[in-house]
Order: C-alpha cells, then sequence, then structure tokens
C-alpha cells in the first residue's frame, strides 16, 4: 500500500496521493513480526525522518510503500538538483528498502530523480553512497550511522556534482541500436525477455542514441514495475540503471583482427 511519510510532501504525478495515511502512524497502530536480526521498519523510518529533518533541502516523497514487511522509500531534494547538458535535470536523492522477515536485503543508498520524465536511479558509484545488509545477516549495531552516512552523501553538493557529470559523459557516447546491449543484459538474467522489448520500445520511442537514452529507458521500465505492484523488482531495475552508469554490464571486448 501508499502512504505518505510526515512531516514531508509527496511529490504527485498521475496518481492521487491525498488523504494517504502516515506510514509510521501505521506501523505504530499494530503489533509487528519481526524476523531475527532484521531491523523493524518503524526503527528504520523514525531514523530516516530524524536524519532528513536536519537537512537544509526540501526533501519530498517520491515513493512510500509497504506490504506485509517489505518497505520501499524514494525521497528526492526539490532545491538540490543539476542540469545536463541536454537542458534535463537531475535532483539528489535516496532510497531505502527493509524486509522485516528477511526476504531481500537491507538497503540504504543515493537515488537520483529525472525530472523530465520522474524516473529514478540508484547510484552506488563511490563510498559512502551506499549500505547493505544482507537477508540472513546479523543486524549492525552501527546501522544508524551508516544510514546516515549515506544521506549527507545523497544531498551533498559536491556528490551531486559529480554524479551530473557521470550522466553527461554518457550523452557523448553514441548508441545507434542497444540491442546487442540488451541482449548481453539478458543473457546474464539481468532483464526477463518482457523487459528488453519494453526497453527497446521505451529507446525507440524517446530516440536519443546516446548511453543516457539507454539508461533512462532501462529505469523508465520501473515505472509499469510499480503499477503492477512489483516494487521489489522496480528498484532492481533502477539499480541496474546505476549499474550501467558506473560501467558495468559493458559488452565484452572483441579480440583485434589484424589485416595480413
Amino acid at each position: 500500500m501508499d502512504y505518505a511519510l510526515l512531516p514531508f510532501p509527496t511529490y504527485t504525478r498521475e496518481r492521487d496521493y491525498a488523504g494517504r495515511p502516515d506510514l509510521r502512524a501505521a506501523l505504530a497502530s499494530g503489533a509487528r513480526s519481526v524476523s531475527a536480526g532484521s531491523i523493524s521498519n518503524l526503527e528504520l523510518l523514525d531514523h530516516l525522518v530524524e536524519v532528513l529533518r536536519d537537512l537544509p533541502w526540501k526533501i519530498m516523497v517520491d515513493h512510500c510503500h509497504e506490504q506485509e514487511g517489505s518497505l520501499h522509500v524514494a525521497v528526492l531534494a526539490t532545491d538540490l538538483g543539476r542540469s545536463l547538458e541536454k537542458g534535463d535535470e537531475v535532483n539528489a536523492g535516496f532510497f531505502l528498502q527493509n524486509s522485516e522477515a528477511g526476504r531481500f536485503d537491507t538497503l540504504a543508498c543515493a537515488r537520483v530523480f529525472r525530472v523530465a520524465c520522474w524516473n529514478g536511479m540508484l547510484l552506488e558509484c563511490d563510498e559512502g553512497q551506499s549500505f547493505c545488509v544482507a537477508a540472513g545477516g546479523d543486524r549492525p549495531g552501527a546501522w544508524r550511522e551508516k544510514i546516515k552516512e549515506v544521506v549527507d552523501r545523497s544531498f551533498c553538493g559536491d556528490g551531486i556534482d559529480v554524479d551530473a557529470a557521470r550522466f553527461r559523459a554518457t550523452t557523448q557516447q553514441i548508441v545507434m541500436t542497444p540491442y546487442e546491449f540488451l541482449c548481453n543484459l539478458y543473457a546474464q538474467g539481468l532483464i526477463t525477455d518482457d523487459e528488453q522489448h519494453s526497453i527497446q520500445r521505451a529507446f525507440d520511442e524517446a530516440a536519443d542514441f546516446s548511453m543516457y537514452g539507454v539508461i533512462n529507458a532501462v529505469t523508465q521500465a520501473a515505472h509499469g514495475l510499480r503499477a503492477n505492484d512489483r516494487w521489489a523488482r522496480a528498484f532492481q531495475i533502477e539499480r541496474l540503471g546505476g549499474e550501467i552508469l558506473r560501467g558495468d554490464h559493458n559488452l565484452p571486448a572483441q579480440d583485434p583482427v589484424f589485416s595480413r
């Protein structure tokens, strides 16, 4: 279910978020079952809200979803962004996921938000951009400090400068067709056949024949996944977009062919 996360307003678009209950209030109103070694969603959110309130930026909620102990939250700073060479703009943001049942990893990481199409991308390029607790692992004693470090990096002016520079570099990488690249992702099991077709279609429709266009086409697929209530998969796709930006999953280099 989609929730509000007070005291921050929600970044609204086509879906009506008016009157959504506050997630922390909903979690506090009932008993929760948390598996051994896991962190409760309420603990995480209380700490996150406290850290975000200390920031000098205007924080808004992009997504706040909780279902049967599975939590996915994304926020952005609407007044901390950078323009790209194409006249596009990306805003600084942060992402948090958690499973009280230990179904998936607890992950806190930087997330940039592309204003033009509401695409998000998880960034784990630099030290301090992410913090992960493996599902089924021991609950770390310093998780509060680690999450604060990631939040501070996510909403740092110098940090968003570095991230924007990475995006600008991809606008100069021409990719006439991402077909071979997407086949490589499919062969590695990183995307499904349906996702490959969806990404190819988004790339063709945008007609941005650069690696920046490929990355945006990949992250565009997350919208449909969230619409079908596949929240965990949606953010896996956003994480894949960040990995591509980082330079992962490139096509294998071919052996040089020399003329005789």
